[in-house]
């Protein structure tokens, strides 16, 4: 979603569009369930962009940043990893027939 006064050279990386997020609102059962874990795998990857771009940056070794950056590509790259995970092996199960 963009702020008031943004084009959109200027959305993060892996932030959702408002196409998206109807798309999420209208999903329902596991078509939800998929579409959220493959949108926060979309928002994780972002999250990684941007540390990358601070980790090139000449600012961006100062060493609380860093640290707290080096968290972040560490926490995002496993829950991208446990999500990606979840799709292959369709833990979703198929509502039964009632």
């Amino acid at each position: 979603m963009m702020m008031p006064g943004m084009d959109s050279s200027h959305v993060m990386p892996g932030m959702l569009s408002a196409e998206q997020l109807a798309q999420l609102d209208q999903a329902r059962g596991p078509a939800f369930d998929h579409l959220f874990l493959r949108l926060m795998i979309q928002h994780h990857q972002g999250a990684i962009t941007m540390v990358n771009r601070l980790f090139a940056a000449s600012g961006g070794e100062e060493e609380p940043v860093y640290k707290m950056a080096t968290g972040v590509f560490a926490d995002q790259t496993t829950e991208i990893e446990r999500m990606q995970r979840m799709l292959a092996a369709d833990f979703i199960a198929e509502p039964s027939p009632r």
